[in-house]
């Protein structure tokens, strides 16, 4: 099940980083995730913002509630699909040029949506929304692995994939204060000035860091179009040496084509894991839909109250960013040093086990997940106390980030030359199954209410969790073998 590349991959890990892997202090490094972390968050934000503005476009385009769920479906659809075709283009001719393209389009396209006035078009234009911003989440992932050693992978992907997701927990929130205040429109007017805004800093700030075009970062980029004013900061520029030796070789060309991302997620043992953190993924944008509809109808909430709400799921999420992180990099540092003891003086040892060191962080939030669902799903449909369902949304958003932060970065960690088209897989999973999920949650909810919608879909995310410890497990044995 463990493909030649991925034990590969797994076999550099009996071998020290080779000091120094990027040029950028710790602390630059923080700057520039924080910074990635804000050209990707309009990504996820741009799917949950949207959520408050459903009833009101229902009534505006005078269509009912499973059609403008469709402008939901469709962005999902759009974007899973969207880093596929992209990521290949970032490995491959740089990270900075692919993301301030995206962020361009993105600029435009939500302009565009701001004075539609017609649906069809309105749902047209989410597919270029989404198009054009959802590939900057799976470049955010290539840009960590392309300045950070594995030993520093779990922070650093922790804080950039929780803050972007940070955006689907709070854009509810937003969205809400947006529509109250602004109306509909309101919020693409928002979405076009913020990510115009993050343009600039982009422009002006983000620097190439694909490790085929400039190593550790020491060696200038020869292209226009990868070259960055804060290169000619003195203390930026008294750092460029020219180094052509740190630069990457090009990977394996079987992967490095435009097909790379389908290459990586058809993997069988990739497959079987990424299916795990796309049902929870879909359970957790599903509960946040659900919050925006049935809250109304149920508890009768005004658009102002059901935002407030969101503040829940968007406490967890952010929780779940800074934890995840530091929780990866000391579970890997424990499993590393027992691997380190185990294999002295042993002649031929096994190769270190990537998966279960990355992975034994899902088990239990997984667990804990399902559980809240269930108790989600019972307590809307019989209109308990809001605080219990809230609380479970905390707790479920919380457990989804960690799940999302160890998938990432266990992807970069065993295709680090192709880190933006192996993660762009993990958003493929989760938003094709998203998109499933918000497609049949109306019919679901209408047949056998809440209740029995979470239960089903607690049932699916226990089934992926099996899989995916079953998989751990196997590629364990596969590996010691």
């Amino acid at each position: 099940m463990v493909s030649s590349s991925s034990l590969v991959n797994c076999e550099e890990l009996k071998h020290k980083e080779q000091p120094p892997y990027s040029i950028l202090t710790k602390r630059e490094k923080g700057y520039l995730a924080v910074l990635i972390s804000l050209t990707g968050i309009w990504s996820t934000l741009s799917s949950s913002i949207y959520f408050p503005a459903l009833p009101i476009l229902s009534e505006k385009f005078k269509e009912p509630a499973s059609i403008t769920n469709v402008s939901v479906v469709v962005y999902l659809i759009f974007q899973g699909l969207g880093p596929s075709f992209m990521a290949p283009i970032a490995d491959k001719y740089g990270r900075r040029p692919s993301v301030l393209f995206c962020l361009v389009a993105y600029c435009a396209t939500c302009i565009g949506l701001s004075r539609t006035n017609v649906y069809w078009l309105l749902v047209v234009l989410r597919c270029i929304q989404a198009l054009s911003i959802a590939p900057v989440i799976s470049i955010s992932s290539g840009v960590v692995g392309d300045i950070c050693p594995r030993s520093e992978r779990g922070v650093f992907v922790g804080i950039v994939t929780g803050l972007q997701l940070v955006g689907q927990g709070f854009g509810g929130l937003l969205g809400a204060g947006l529509v109250s205040g602004f109306g509909w429109r309101g919020i693409f007017v928002f979405l076009a000035i913020g990510s115009g805004v993050v343009f600039i800093l982009a422009l002006i700030l983000y620097p190439e860091t694909s490790r085929s075009l400039v190593g550790d970062m020491s060696v200038q980029p020869k292209r226009l179009v990868n070259l960055s004013p804060i290169l000619y900061l003195p203390t930026i520029r008294s750092r460029l040496v020219g180094n052509v030796d740190s630069i990457t070789p090009s990977t394996n060309s079987k992967l490095s084509n435009a097909f790379a991302p389908f290459v990586i997620f058809f993997k069988p043992t990739i497959f079987f894991i990424l299916l795990p953190g796309g049902l929870q993924f879909t359970t957790w944008t599903m509960s946040l839909t659900t919050l925006s509809t049935s809250l109304s109808s149920k508890y009768d909430f005004s658009v102002i109250k059901i935002g407030l709400c969101y503040l829940a799921p968007g406490l967890g999420s952010l929780i779940g960013s800074l934890a995840s992180g530091k929780l990866l990099n000391l579970i890997y540092k424990q499993k590393k040093d027992q691997y380190d003891e185990e294999i002295k003086g042993v002649e031929n040892p096994p190769i270190f086990n990537i998966y279960k060191a990355r992975l034994h962080i899902c088990i239990i939030p997984s667990l804990i997940a399902i559980a809240c669902y269930i108790v989600f799903g019972w307590c809307i449909q019989y209109r308990v106390n809001i605080a219990v369902p809230l609380i479970a949304a905390f707790i479920y958003s919380t457990c989804a980030i960690c799940i999302m932060s160890a998938l990432t970065t266990l992807l970069v960690d065993l295709f680090p030359h192709q880190g933006s088209s192996s993660s762009s897989c993990i958003n493929l999973m989760r938003c094709l199954l998203g998109a499933a999920g918000v497609g049949v949650l109306q019919s679901i909810v209408d047949g056998i209410g809440e209740g029995g919608c979470y239960t089903i879909m607690g049932g699916f995310c226990a089934i992926g969790t099996l899989v995916l410890w079953f998989v751990v497990h196997q590629t364990g044995k596969k590996l010691i073998k």
